[in-house]
């Protein structure tokens, strides 16, 4: 463009043809632009990425002049207002972005249709509940009936009559006319989820293809439940009946849920943190540091070129959704964790992907791939086409892609995500074939020792015969098998799912594995490192209850029994532990071991774990499950034996048992505190496995073989699992357990728990994404006052009536202390300035 034609926009800005240009150019642009009443501001501050009314841009335009960048296009805009969307973007500029024509337009023009539609019906949304009413918007409302209906189980009718009513005391509030046009509105925001039928039991989803079926084509059990309808006259039979599924399953599509995230302008911003905001020192903070998302960058550049697709884990976990023991029924959720955002963001509960609601009773067990179909072809759409999404935080559209790179389950979901079973001689899924496991005839279990073969091969304990199993081990590391290893493995392997009950129980396998999972649909699943995690919150449970139990001999924990003895016996071990029977047969004595307590050694151990005084936020109260008169702890949650063996059982250990025992036990707890941290260095992997190996080789010199179950042989592959998928904390089931208990909080209808939790999730769904996008206005701070989203920051503690705590002179002093001393020294050195 010349500087004939570019003569209003050099001007001076106080002049009058330079203003008629901006006012000709507001003109012409709202017509082909706006999302409502709103355009992307060209000038020079905002640079397209923020959106405002006219009368803003005009001043922003007069003040501030247009961009470089849009020079051109607020130029054409104000010469020509006949020309469509794509002629006005398509003008020359002076600056080279480095791609092609099309690429260049498809940055530049405005939002989708799909995001259009939801900014139109928010904007609209914004309008004030009645006039002159400065508290709520009209969607801000409907927003927060919706999730009081469903936090205090209020029925559709009784929610449709409550609307009714406020009609008619204030009939100039602009709320729907019933609940159906409420539920639309949410729906309009891409807020909805599908009910997929299935078949009762788990052959396959009445999906795709088979939507239009009434009978399950694997075991021909019928769709439907025939019940007659009350109250009909006529004999005609079609009329008399009503037909029920008898089995539904809850899908909430992917798409439209990422879509949403970069409708929030900040929380677009985040979307990037992984690639812009992380911090890159060669330590472990976030899954981008680790072996697998590297890996996964050089072989998919394609992939990884866009900072903003999106990587996912996905967790799954069975729950009880009545909060009672005497009801049998679980329910099975699929989550989707989002590993894009920040350490501190990826694992909050607002945060999580409700994906899939497998209805109880029962588990699906390895029928879970049948009900996991949608959401695995939802994913293989997003890894090979994409989904055209608008970017806020830049104001261009982009090709969205996602990909799943690895689960997150416990030890029994491990085998139904995975396909290899976690029982029996092969348990573990990371020696695979070369598992060392040993039945033990008298304790009838199965035990996993020989962690020697883990041992350099020089070690000195390697030809120690006497404190091990009277053998020289010489064995070696197993290998582990790759994805494409299983891949071959199974080539041909037909899955069978669901069928008559009674059927499956006869069907005998003898592969290890039962299935060739579902995830291998996925092109790039083969290929990931580490595909299925290892739960380390369950490990340190069962390994909690294995070591308190053994030590203060609690009736049916124990490892170190009768039976235990006579296998140390069979197996020629430890001559001084054999059981000796009497003379008569009738009566056996067992000598006391080096872990044995005395009761005055039981009783300081227990002593220690209840007289323990926590900061406030960081554990339950232990001393609870204490029981000092009959010497036992029991009734302790996950995350009470995460910290007593990170914390307080070096105490309890140090003080009531022989060196020989505690320092093992202790040198445990150092090492899950090193691979749980939030921040680990490289070089820390490598002795902390060296570390562990040791740890296990000194147990099975002090513990008998009962001890050894799987979970306890797992503590051997963590360090492995740490390198190829960064911190703990982020790939266990912590945070996944958390949002289970919010879940259940969502059943308001016993007869119906999941329909209940959809409904409830729902609601908490549309308040967060409001919350977000409403951020600025009144209607936000509505939202973010809602029971329905609460936050619950570790370590923080308010009063009921919302005071102020006054600190005294000495507690202000303890507090500044503990500050000092452990923060770091960069830390101190910003809180001096």
């Amino acid at each position: 463009m010349d500087d004939e034609e570019t003569i209003w926009i050099n001007l001076p800005k106080f002049s009058e043809r330079y203003v008629g240009g901006v006012e000709a150019f507001i003109q012409n642009a709202f017509p082909k632009f706006s999302v409502g009443d709103e355009i992307t501001c060209p000038c020079k501050n905002c640079n397209n990425r923020k959106w405002y009314r006219a009368d803003v841009i005009y001043n922003h335009l007069i003040c501030s002049g247009p961009s470089t960048l849009y020079a051109n296009w607020v130029y054409e805009v104000s010469l020509r207002s006949d020309r469509d969307s794509e002629d006005l973007i398509d003008c020359e500029t002076n600056i080279n972005f480095g791609d092609t024509l099309d690429e260049m337009l498809h940055r530049t023009n405005g939002p989708n249709d799909d995001v259009k539609n939801v900014f139109r019906h928010v904007q609209e949304g914004k309008q004030p509940l009645y006039p002159g009413c400065a508290k709520f918007s009209r969607l801000s409302f409907i927003v927060r009936l919706y999730s009081l209906k469903c936090a205090h189980g209020i029925s559709e009718s009784g929610f449709g009559d409550i609307l009714g009513l406020i009609r008619e005391a204030f009939p100039q509030a602009h709320i729907p006319l019933s609940f159906n046009a409420a539920k639309n509105i949410i729906r309009d925001l891409g807020l909805d989820y599908k009910k997929i039928h299935a078949c009762p039991n788990n052959c396959m989803l009445y999906w795709g293809e088979n939507e239009k079926e009434n009978s399950c084509k694997t075991c021909g059990v019928s769709r439907w439940n025939i019940v007659e309808k009350e109250g009909t006259s006529n004999n005609d039979p079609k009329k008399l009946i009503h037909k029920v599924p008898k089995n539904v399953m809850r899908y909430f599509p992917l798409k439209p849920r990422l879509r949403r995230m970069f409708m929030c302008e900040e929380f677009a911003e985040l979307m990037t943190w992984h690639a812009l905001g992380r911090k890159n020192d060669g330590k472990l903070r976030h899954p981008a540091d680790s072996d697998t998302w590297r890996a996964m960058d050089a072989r998919y550049p394609h992939f990884s070129s866009e900072t903003r697709n999106i990587r996912l884990g996905v967790a799954a976990d069975g729950f009880n959704p009545f909060r009672t023991m005497n009801t049998s029924h679980t329910t099975w959720p699929i989550i989707l964790v989002n590993y894009n955002l920040p350490p501190w963001l990826c694992m909050r509960q607002e945060n999580l992907i409700l994906s899939t609601l497998i209805s109880g009773p029962e588990s699906p067990s390895n029928n879970i791939d049948v009900f996991m179909q949608p959401l695995i072809s939802e994913l293989k759409e997003l890894w090979e086409e994409g989904i055209e999404t608008y970017d806020s935080f830049t104001s261009q559209n982009f090709r969205l892609r996602a990909a799943v790179i690895w689960t997150i389950s416990d030890f029994p979901g491990y085998a139904m995500l995975s396909g290899w079973s976690t029982k029996g001689k092969l348990a573990c899924p990371v020696c695979n074939y070369e598992t060392s496991s040993m039945y033990l005839k008298h304790s009838r279990k199965i035990c996993y020792m020989n962690h020697r073969k883990f041992l350099d091969p020089e070690h000195k304990w390697r030809f120690d015969k006497k404190r091990f199993n009277g053998d020289v081990e010489m064995g070696g590391c197993p290998e582990i098998l790759t994805g494409s290893d299983i891949e071959e493995l199974l080539s041909g392997y037909i899955n069978h799912f669901g069928g008559d009950p009674h059927l499956r129980k006869k069907r005998k396998i003898d592969s290890p594995f039962k299935k060739k999972s579902i995830f291998f649909d996925l092109p790039y699943w083969s290929h990931n490192l580490l595909r299925h995690n290892l739960d380390v919150m369950h490990i340190e449970n069962n390994i909690c209850d294995n070591i308190i139990g053994t030590l203060l001999n609690i009736a049916h924990k124990s490892k170190d029994h009768v039976n235990a003895r006579y296998d140390l016996q069979d197996l020629g071990i430890r001559k001084e532990l054999h059981p000796i029977e009497s003379g008569d047969g009738t009566r056996v004595e067992i000598a006391a071991a080096i872990f044995d307590l005395t009761k005055e050694e039981k009783d300081i151990f227990c002593a220690v774990l209840k007289n323990a005084k926590l900061p406030h936020g960081c554990a339950s109260n232990i001393s609870r499950y204490v029981h000092t008169k009959e010497r036992k702890v029991s009734g302790y949650k996950s995350h009470d034996a995460h910290f007593m063996l990170h914390y307080l059982l070096q105490f309890a250990v140090k003080k009531s048992l022989k060196p020989e025992v505690a320092v093992p036990l202790i040198r445990l707890g150092a090492f899950l505190r090193g691979i749980s941290a939030k921040v680990i260095d490289l070089s820390e992997i490598s002795r902390l496995q060296k570390e562990i190996i040791e740890i296990l080789c000194q147990f099975e010199t002090i513990f008998p073989p009962a001890f050894f179950d799987v979970m306890v042989h797992l503590l051997v592959h963590l360090c492995r699992e740490v390198q190829l998928g960064g911190p703990v904390n982020q790939r266990c089931m912590f945070g996944i357990e958390r949002y289970l208990n919010k879940l259940k909080s969502y059943n308001r209808n016993r007869s119906k728990p999941e329909g209940s939790i959809a409904e409830g999730y729902l609601a908490d769904e549309c308040l967060i994404f409001c919350s977000r996008f409403l951020n600025g206005n009144e209607g936000a701070t509505q939202l973010r006052s809602c029971p329905q989203k609460q936050e619950f920051p570790i370590g923080t503690r308010r009063n009921k009536d919302g005071t102020a705590v006054h600190l005294e002179e000495s507690e202000l002093k303890a507090c500044h202390q503990y500050i000092l001393f452990n923060s770091a020294s960069k830390e101190i050195e910003s809180l001096i300035e």
